[in-house]
C-alpha cells in the first residue's frame, strides 16, 4: 500500500495550527479559526477551497480557488476548537479564546451550527438538554449515526477522559462511558465501520494523544474502540507490520476512516508530534512525517506502513484537524491543511494525499 501526496495550496494568508477543517459536498474545504502565533487566534472567518478543481490546476493558480465566506454575525475567533460537517452545515465546538488557558464562556463554546450557503454563512447558537460537557479545547470530535461525540481535551486546569455525545436531531446530550486512562489532550478518533461487525453500526477508534507525555507508551500498540449501541469501550492490540512494526507514540496527529477496493480498509494514522517542546504550546516539537493504514486481514486488524510515492511530500507536523473525503475515482482521499512545523512556523499549505492498494 502507498500514499501520494500533491500539494494544492500554498497561501501565507491560510497559514496556521490547531484550527479547525471540515470537508462539505464532496471537495470543499471550510477552514476555520486557529492561530498564527502561539495562543493568539487568527481571523473568525469561514474560508473555502475547491480542492477537486485545485488538482487539476498548479499551486500558483489555485489561489483564486479560495472564498471567504461573508457573516453577519458569528462566534469568537478561536483555538483548539473542533468541526464537523453534515446536511449542509458547520457544527463547531469548543476553544479557547487567547493566552489565558481558560476556555471560552459556556455561551461561546457551546454548538455553533453554521449553514453554509454560496457567498456566506448564517451561524446560529444551538441550545443543549441534557449532560452538556465541560468546556474545553484541544478535544477531538467526530460524526457517528446521526450524533456528535466530543471527547478528551483540556478545561481549564488537567486533561479528560469523557466522552460526549450530542444528538442533532433532539438537542440532547448524553454523558457516555469514560474512555480508557490516562486522561489526555491531543488525541484522534474516527468513526468507522469494521469489516468483522455484522452490524452496520458505526464505532470510534481512538489512538494516540498527550498525557503529560506520549501515547500509547506500550508496544504493541494498543487501539481503543468504542460501540455506540453498547455504550462501551474495548482495547485491542493490532498486528504489526511485518517489516515496519508499529506507528511511534504520538499526538495532535491524523486518524481517518479508510475506504479500500477490496473492503479491508479501517482507517488512515499520518503525521503527529513525537516530541513536545520544552516550551510547552509556546515552540515546536519533533513531528512524524508517515502515514499508516489499519486494516483487516487475517480476521483481525493489522498496521501497515504505507509508502510514501512522489516527488513531494509534507514535511512532518502537527496541531492540524483530521480530513479526509470520498476522491472522484472512489478511494480516500486525505486532506492535510496548515499545521505546525519542526521550525514552530505555521504552515499555509494544503496537501491531499491519495492511498492506492
Amino acid at each position: 500500500m502507498s500514499i501520494r501526496w500533491t500539494c494544492l495550496s500554498s497561501l501565507p494568508t491560510k497559514a496556521r495550527s490547531s484550527h479547525c477543517a471540515s470537508i462539505a459536498n464532496k471537495g470543499t474545504l471550510l477552514l476555520y479559526a486557529g492561530e498564527f502565533q502561539p495562543r493568539k487566534p487568527v481571523d473568525g472567518d469561514v474560508h473555502v477551497f475547491d480542492l477537486n478543481s485545485a488538482i487539476q490546476q498548479s499551486v500558483a493558480d489555485s489561489a483564486g480557488l479560495w472564498r471567504t465566506l461573508s457573516a453577519s454575525s458569528k462566534p469568537e475567533p478561536r483555538v483548539g476548537a473542533t468541526t464537523v460537517f453534515d446536511g449542509e452545515s458547520l457544527y463547531m465546538w469548543g476553544g479557547r479564546g487567547g493566552v489565558d488557558p481558560t476556555p471560552l464562556d459556556p455561551k461561546q463554546a457551546g454548538i455553533w451550527k453554521g449553514q453554509i450557503l454560496q457567498n456566506k454563512v448564517i451561524w446560529e447558537k444551538l441550545e443543549g438538554k441534557g449532560d452538556e460537557p465541560v468546556t474545553r479545547s484541544f478535544h477531538a470530535s467526530v460524526l457517528a449515526n446521526g450524533k456528535l461525540y466530543i471527547h478528551a481535551g483540556c478545561p481549564a486546569s488537567g486533561r479528560l477522559s469523557t466522552l460526549h455525545s450530542y444528538d442533532l436531531q433532539s438537542s440532547l446530550w448524553s454523558l457516555c462511558a469514560d474512555a480508557p486512562d490516562p486522561a489526555r489532550g491531543g488525541t484522534a478518533i474516527a468513526s468507522v465501520k469494521l469489516p468483522s461487525s455484522s452490524s452496520n453500526e458505526e464505532v470510534i477508534i481512538r489512538f494516540g494523544g498527550f498525557a503529560g507525555y506520549q501515547l500509547p507508551t506500550s508496544t504493541p500498540r494498543p487501539l481503543d474502540i468504542y460501540t455506540p449501541s453498547t455504550n462501551s469501550w474495548t482495547t485491542v492490540v493490532p498486528s504489526g507490520d511485518p517489516q515496519q512494526g508499529y506507528p511511534g507514540a504520538r499526538s495532535v496527529h491524523g486518524l481517518v476512516p479508510l475506504s479500500t477496493p477490496d473492503g479491508t480498509g479501517v482507517a488512515l494514522l499520518y503525521h503527529g508530534e513525537s516530541d513536545a517542546s520544552d516550551l510547552g504550546h509556546a515552540g515546536a516539537g519533533k513531528f512524524w512525517d508517515d502515514a499508516w493504514a489499519l486494516v483487516w486481514r487475517e480476521g483481525g486488524l493489522r498496521w501497515k506502513k504505507l509508502i510514501i510515492e512522489g516527488d513531494s511530500t509534507p514535511e512532518g507536523r502537527g496541531w492540524f484537524p483530521s480530513t479526509s473525503y470520498t476522491a472522484p475515482g472512489g478511494g480516500t482521499r486525505v486532506v492535510l491543511s496548515g499545521g505546525l512545523l519542526s521550525s514552530n512556523e505555521r504552515s499555509g499549505e494544503v496537501w491531499v494525499g491519495d492511498v492506492q492498494v
